[in-house]
């Protein structure tokens, strides 16, 4: 094929992006759909009907409001409630009722309207009543236990508790429950979160600008459990008292999240440090182990649990303006994901050394898993290092730590955590229905299961000519190239090598794209502002490129350039540069701007129209190279043939963009067709072709239409609370 008719084959898998899925936003599952009030999670639009969409229209009426999370998921026995009298009534006429129980007197009044933690929720349906005069409003609310689950489903063993090694003392009960612990400490004068000692203001007490005022800076740290997890809110006052928390608010919370991808059945011990300088801003910084893909790479779960240490930060704090969320590496798949599929949780992204989605990533991984066997055989130890890079795509050391570094996700006996019981592990022979501790199983309830209650798996390499760019360049040879695809294989269920390639069930496949755990462009994906920050580091082999970026972007563009996704933004630094360590904060001040300024914003339009016009000019795609001093910025600075980062910032590819596919990495499983002598550059023989032939007996990757089940995840916020998942038990 020639170079022309490859990019036009790449564009049009784009461009099918746009009209495989169904639609981009569905209905609320919110219990608000059916109240005769409206719910209300902060100040910022999000989308819970089509793509754009905001919140219906606020009755000028006497009314009652959850402020804390949908009122269909309250979770433990308290929320931050909300009445509002209207216009015929004053505050001082209004009760509000929690079942028979008058809890009136848990609120307080502001801003005209009455406002407070009202505690006294039971497990299962409530009924919140405001009364004024003959005028009565109700909303009904659905509480269900801090344990969880709430939506994300029935919820995996959990083996491995961790809250004394996270000072909260020994677990109470078997879903690593403890009870929750606040701390004081403080921000000396060299910029350190230290302990609080005993007595008066410390001598080193470090102050802060917040909103023209000078803060000192004391920091409250609460640690405690939610869903099975671990969370921290951490925040800062003006004193060592909950009752000036206010003083030092900025109104906005940061949502950290972290790790690569694992599947351990344990609790996890990462919890994201509290950044200071993002406390100096002012902001509230929430995070949990379940926020960190490394226990527990399932991006349902930790939507789920962000949205409750947001709920129990509302309560604390009160509504904030709106939520950044911060993710590094899996985290900033988890971010991404959460934005697709959890519409309003997270209302702007900042992504450093982003992926688009965890599953895309594994699959280039298990390729380079593979590539790593074939070069280790007779006929693959031949081939140079030039003739490597070219079959992977990558850097020389890439393939080797891509797969040393994440193919054990894939893998059912490794990763565990080490309170897993040898004898419940799995075992091929001797425990088959074991624990396996792969990245599918702990996506079991979103991808769905076999009659013999195996996860749908999404690993395919059927019909993918490896090396096939390599060939068509004339870097490897025909032999080469037909040796290759002959021996490289795939892996068993198990992730061992086999023979054979590895076929994907369409269920499982299908069922990814569906329910959202690829990035393709849902929920609110293409309505809040995306920062990506690739820390360039390329040439170690880094799975953490900067191809990753451009592959979402791809995505969201669907293939129409920069600007057809105005809302993600990517910047580009070196990994070695010292400016770099800072260079989220800078990221986190542009996503707050451009948030304030859609908050702000009432000229109309789409939401493309309002995220182009209301985006800051240090926004915009950019790089910053070592010895420079300000950053090149605007949206052309990646362009391909001019752009003036590209000679810098090289973007690189993979195994499967190798093999003919495009940078998007959309693709899960090709759909296949017969093998056309126009793919081929070179002038093969009628026996030459005879022979790609029998090597793809069922064909090749036809990069022209979509992958084999692709959709666009047509239904955000879903519940996995209907799914059913027999006992696991070794």
């Amino acid at each position: 094929m020639t170079a022309p008719r490859r990019a036009a084959a790449i564009l049009t898998a784009l461009l099918l992006l746009a009209t495989s899925g169904c639609s981009t936003g569905g209905s609320s599952d919110g219990a608000s759909s059916s109240s005769t009030t409206t719910s209300s999670a902060g100040s910022v639009p999000t989308t819970t009907g089509p793509l754009g969409s905001g919140p219906p229209p606020i009755v000028d009426a006497l009314r009652v409001e959850v402020l804390s999370s949908q009122p269909d998921r309250v979770t433990g026995d308290d929320a931050r409630v909300r009445v509002s009298p209207g216009p015929d009534h004053d505050i001082t006429e209004v009760r509000l009722l929690l079942g028979d129980d008058d809890v009136t007197a848990q609120l307080h009044a502001t801003n005209g309207k009455l406002e407070g933690v009202v505690r006294g929720f039971i497990e299962g349906n409530n009924t919140l009543t405001a009364r004024a005069g003959t005028e009565e409003a109700v909303q009904r609310v659905r509480a269900w236990p801090l344990t969880g689950p709430v939506f994300s489903g029935p919820q995996l063993p959990l083996y491995g508790c961790t809250t004394e090694v996270l000072g909260l003392g020994p677990p109470t009960d078997d879903a690593c429950s403890a009870p929750r612990r606040v701390t004081w400490r403080y921000v000396n004068a060299v910029g350190a979160i230290v302990d609080l000692p005993d007595g008066g203001a410390p001598a080193d007490l470090a102050t802060a600008d917040i909103d023209g005022r000078a803060v000192p800076l004391y920091v409250r740290v609460e640690r405690g459990t939610l869903d099975r997890s671990v969370y921290e809110l951490a925040s800062i006052a003006s004193g060592p008292d909950d009752a000036r928390l206010d003083d030092a608010w900025n109104g906005r919370f940061v949502a950290r999240l972290g790790g690569d991808c694992g599947t351990t059945f344990g609790q996890g011990t990462g919890l994201v440090p509290a950044d200071v300088d993002l406390l100096r801003r002012g902001y509230a910084v929430v995070t949990a182990t379940s926020a960190d893909a490394g226990p527990t790479c399932n991006d349902v779960l930790a939507a789920e649990v962000l949205s409750m240490a947001k709920e129990r930060a509302i309560e604390l704090l009160g509504v904030p303006r709106f939520t950044i969320g911060v993710g590094e590496r899996g985290g900033a798949a988890l971010a991404h994901l959460i934005v697709q599929d959890y519409p309003g949780i997270l209302n702007g992204v900042v992504a450093l050394d982003p992926l688009p989605d965890h599953l895309t990533t594994l699959s280039g991984v298990a390729d380079c898993e593979a590539l790593q066997r074939y070069f280790a055989t007779t006929t693959g130890a031949k081939l140079s290092a030039a003739q490597r890079r070219a079959i992977t795509g990558t850097a020389d050391a890439a393939c080797g730590r891509w797969s040393q570094g994440m193919f054990g996700a894939l893998v059912p006996t490794e990763g565990c955590d080490p309170a897993v019981p040898e004898d419940r592990r799995y075992d091929a022979t001797l425990r088959p229905n074991g624990i396996r501790c792969t990245v599918f199983d702990s996506l079991r309830n979103q991808l769905g299961t076999s009659e013999a209650n195996t996860v749908w798996r999404t690993l395919d390499n059927e019909g993918l000519q490896y090396g096939l760019e390599a060939f068509n360049a004339g870097t490897i040879t025909f032999d080469q190239f037909l040796d290759l695809n002959r021996s490289i294989g795939g892996w068993g269920s198990d992730g061992q090598p086999s023979a054979d390639r590895a076929i994907a069930w369409y269920d499982g496949v299908g069922r990814a794209y569906e329910t959202g755990r690829v990035s393709m462009g849902g929920g609110d994906q293409l309505a809040v502002p995306i920062i990506d920050i690739d820390r360039y580091d390329d040439s170690t082999g880094s799975l953490y490129d900067l191809r990753r970026a451009f592959a979402l972007r791809d995505r969201l563009s669907k293939g129409r350039g920069t600007d057809a996704a105005p809302g993600m933004q990517i910047w580009v630094r070196a990994a070695d540069d010292p400016r770099t360590a800072t260079v989220h904060l800078d990221a986190v001040d542009a996503i707050d701007a451009w948030l304030t300024s859609l908050a702000d914003d009432d000229e109309g339009g789409s939401m493309t129209q309002v995220l182009r016009r209301t985006r800051p000019a240090d926004a915009v795609d950019q790089c910053l190279a070592k010895g420079e001093a300000t950053p090149r910025r605007g949206l052309d600075v990646f362009d391909p043939d001019d752009g003036t980062c590209v000679a810098d910032f090289p973007i690189g590819g993979d195994p499967r963009t190798a093999a003919g596919g495009p940078r998007s990495g959309h693709v899960l499983k090709c759909t296949l067709k017969a093998p056309d002598l126009l793919d081929y550059d070179a002038d093969l023989t009628s026996e030459q072709f005879r022979e790609i032939q029998q090597t793809f007996p069922t064909g090749v990757c036809d990069w022209f239409v979509p992958s084999a089940g692709q959709t666009t995840p047509a239904a955000p916020d879903r519940t996995y609370e209907d799914v059913t998942s027999p006992e696991q038990s070794a």
